[in-house]
C-alpha cells in the first residue's frame, strides 16, 4: 500500500516533469510491493531521478527554501550547535548561525515530529530557526563532518599509547594479545576506520605494516590513497582485533587467513571480506567493503553502450549456450553478470549461481558459495547444479580445465551458462579455453557472446568543465577512431570538425577536490556470429579473425573509452590509464 503523502509527492513530480508516466507507474509498483520502502530511496537509488533535482522538487512541494548544501562551506560553530543525536535521528544540519538565529537544512520535512523536536530544542537553548530543506546525500554527506575522523583515531591512539605505558608492553605477544583484543579504543580505531571507509565509497581498506608505522589506505574510484598513519606498536593490536571480528585465529600468524564479518551503520548493513597476509615480520590485513543492500544495477546504468547493450539482448534470446565477460581482478565482471541475471530473473526461470563469494544477494535467485576446504568447488559444484533442474547457470569464475569442460557441458545440454574469465581481451578467452584444453569445435559450438571490460573513473557531475584537446592528444583520438564509421558514433561527435574538446573535473566539496565521482564501465563485445564459429572451429587465425571483425565493425575497448571522453563521462587520462593497462598486456 503506497502512502498517501508518496502518491501525492509522485504527482508532483509528474506535473512538474521531473519524471514520466512510465517511470511514475513504475514508482508505484516498487512502493506496492514494498511497504517499508522510501520513495527518496526506491526513486534515487533506482536511477529515475537525482537526489538535488528531487529535493527541490520537494522543496516547492512541501513549501520550504531549498539549500544545496553539497556546495556549502558549513563553519565548525555552526554545525557543532545542533546536538548530533538531534542531527542523526532527525535528518537535520545546522548549516548557518548569526548569533541566536539558526538556518537547519531538514532532509524529510513530512516528519513533523522531526521540527516539533528541534523547536523545542531551540526554544529552551534561545535559538530562532529558519527551515531549509535540502536532499538526503547531501544531509549524508554533510554529517560526515561531526568530528574529524583523523582526530577522534588519534585520541583513540592516546589511549592506547597510555594503557600500553602503564603495562609497559613494547609489543603484542600471545600472553597478553587477549587483554588487547578488549582494548576498548583499539576497537573504536578499527571501526572507525571501517565507518570512514564506507563513508568515503572505499571498494577496499588497506592496512599495512611498516618498520615504525602501520599505514591505511582506501581504494576509492579504482585508486589507492593514503588516509590514516598510525604508530607502529599498535598495528599488531589493530590486526589482532580485526582477526576476532572476522572468527580467525589470533595466535596463528605463519599462513594467510580469509574470514568475514558484518558492520552496520544506521539501517545500512554492509559485508566486510577479510584477507590476512603474513608478510617478513607482521601481517598485512586487506578489507572488501560490500553493500548487503546494493541491488544490481542495469547495463545502462554501469555505462554500457547502446550498441553492445543491443549485442547483449540478442544474446540473451538464446536459450542455450555461453555468455562470457572477461577482464583484471577489479574491473567490474561480477558486477556485470548480476546486472544481465537480474534482467533475467523471472518467475518461471530457474537462476542458480557458484560463487566465491556471494556478492549480490538478488530475491529469486539460488546462490551458492563454494567451500575448496570441504571440496565443494565450481567444478564439484557444477555436477550437483545439473541436478537442479536449472534453465540459467552462473559461475563466479573458469579457473581450470575441470570447471572449462563442465561449463561447456552445461552449455551443450541446453542450458544458457554466464561465467568470467581473466583475459586482457575479449578475443583472448578464447586461446585461453584452447589453453585449459578445450576442442576448438566444441567452443564454437557454446559460445554466443564475450565481453571485455574495464572500470574509469567518472567526471564529477557537479563541477565537469569543458576544454580544447591539444594538438597532439586529438591527433591520437582521430587516429584511434577512424575506422568506425559515421552511423556507429553518437550523434555529438563529428570528427571532421577542426577542434576536439574534452572534458574534466576541475574539483568541487562534492567530489573531495578529485574531479571523479564513481566509475564507469568502458567495454567491447564479441558476438559469436556464424563465420566466427567457422574461425573457431578451424584453428582460430588471426588474419581470419580480423576480416570478420571488420565486417561486423566492432568498436574495441580504448575506441569505446575515447568515444565516453568526448561525450563528457571520462577524461582523456582516465582513458589513457586503462589503454596502457591493455597495451602492457598484449
Amino acid at each position: 500500500m503506497i502512502k498517501e503523502i508518496q502518491k501525492k509527492l509522485l504527482n508532483f513530480l509528474l506535473q512538474k516533469g521531473v519524471i514520466r508516466e512510465a517511470q511514475l507507474r513504475e514508482l508505484e509498483n516498487i512502493l506496492a510491493a514494498n511497504a517499508n520502502k522510501e520513495l527518496r530511496e526506491v526513486a534515487v537509488k533506482g536511477g529515475f531521478i537525482d537526489a538535488e533535482r528531487l529535493a527541490q522538487t520537494e522543496a516547492e512541494f512541501f513549501n520550504y527554501p531549498y539549500i544545496s548544501l553539497l556546495q556549502q562551506n558549513i563553519p565548525e560553530d555552526a554545525q557543532a550547535v545542533l546536538p548530533l543525536t538531534l542531527a542523526e535521528q532527525h535528518f537535520a544540519i545546522c548549516f548557518s548561525r548569526e548569533d541566536k538565529k539558526l538556518k537547519i537544512a531538514i532532509a524529510k520535512p513530512e516528519d513533523y515530529n522531526a521540527r516539533e523536536a528541534i523547536d523545542f530544542w531551540a526554544a529552551n537553548k534561545n535559538f530562532a530557526v529558519e527551515y531549509y530543506l535540502c536532499s538526503v546525500y547531501a544531509w549524508q554527506e554533510a554529517l560526515k563532518k561531526y568530528g574529524a575522523f583523523g582526530t577522534d583515531v588519534a585520541t583513540a591512539v592516546s589511549q592506547v599509547e597510555e594503557e600500553r605505558k602503564e603495562k609497559e608492553l613494547e609489543d603484542v605477544s600471545t600472553e597478553n594479545i587477549e587483554e588487547v583484543i578488549k582494548s576498548a579504543p583499539v576497537s573504536q580505531i578499527v571501526s572507525m576506520i571501517v565507518k570512514h571507509g564506507i563513508e568515503s565509497r572505499a571498494s577496499d581498506i588497506h592496512i599495512e605494516p611498516y618498520e615504525n608505522i602501520s599505514r591505511v589506505r582506501f581504494r576509492i574510484d579504482g585508486i589507492l590513497n593514503t588516509v590514516l598513519t598510525l604508530p607502529g606498536y599498535i598495528h599488531d593490536s589493530v590486526i589482532s582485533r580485526i582477526k576476532v571480528l572476522s572468527d580467525l585465529k589470533i595466535d596463528e600468524t605463519r599462513v594467510p587467513q580469509d574470514g568475514r564479518f558484518k558492520y552496520e551503520t544506521g539501517q545500512q548493513g554492509y559485508d566486510l571480506r577479510v584477507s590476512i597476509m603474513p608478510l617478513a615480520g607482521k601481517e598485512k590485513a586487506t578489507l572488501r567493503i560490500l553493500d548487503m543492500s546494493n541491488k544490481a544495477l542495469t547495463l545502462e546504468q554501469l555505462g554500457f553502450s547502446d550498441s553492445i547493450r543491443a549485442i547483449v539482448k540478442k544474446a540473451l534470446e538464446q536459450t542455450y549456450g555461453m555468455i562470457l565477460v572477461t577482464g583484471p581482478t577489479g574491473s567490474g565482471k561480477s558486477t556485470t553478470l548480476f546486472s544481465i541475471l537480474s534482467e533475467l530473473n523471472k518467475e518461471g526461470v530457474n537462476i542458480t549461481t557458484l560463487e566465491d563469494p556471494v556478492e549480490y544477494n538478488i530475491p529469486g535467485i539460488n546462490q551458492a558459495q563454494v567451500r575448496p576446504e570441504v571440496k565443494f568447488t565450481f567444478a564439484s559444484g557444477l555436477r550437483s547444479l545439473m541436478r537442479q533442474d536449472p534453465d540459467i547457470i552462473m559461475v563466479g569464475e573458469i579457473r581450470d580445465n575441470e570447471t572449462a569442460e563442465m561449463a561447456v557441458h552445461a552449455a551443450l545440454t541446453g542450458h544458457l551458462l554466464f561465467s568470467t574469465l581473466h583475459t586482457n581481451d575479449s578475443l583472448g578467452a578464447i586461446p585461453r579455453l584452447i589453453d585449459m584444453k578445450l576442442e576448438p569445435f566444441l567452443l564454437a559450438s557454446t559460445l554466443n557472446l564475450i565481453i571485455a571490460q574495464r572500470l574509469s573513473r567518472r567526471i564529477c557531475s557537479k563541477c565537469k568543465e569543458q576544454y580544447p584537446l591539444p594538438a597532439d592528444v586529438a591527433v591520437r583520438v582521430r587516429q584511434q577512431l577512424k575506422d568506425i564509421s559515421a552511423d556507429k558514433l553518437p550523434a555529438e561527435i563529428d570528427l571532421t570538425k577542426n577542434e576536439l574538446f574534452g572534458y574534466k573535473g576541475k574539483g568541487c566539496p562534492v567530489c573531495k577536490n578529485t574531479g571523479y565521482s564513481g566509475r564507469v564501465v568502458i567495454s567491447e563485445a564479441l558476438p559469436i556470429s556464424d563465420k566466427m564459429r567457422i574461425i573457431i572451429a578451424n584453428g582460430f587465425a588471426q588474419v581470419e579473425v580480423e576480416k570478420e571483425l571488420d565486417r561486423l565493425g566492432r568498436i574495441n575497448l580504448i575506441q569505446d573509452g575515447l568515444i565516453k571522453a568526448l561525450l563528457g563521462v571520462t577524461t582523456m587520462e582516465e582513458v589513457f590509464r586503462v589503454s596502457k593497462e591493455v597495451e602492457e598486456q598484449e
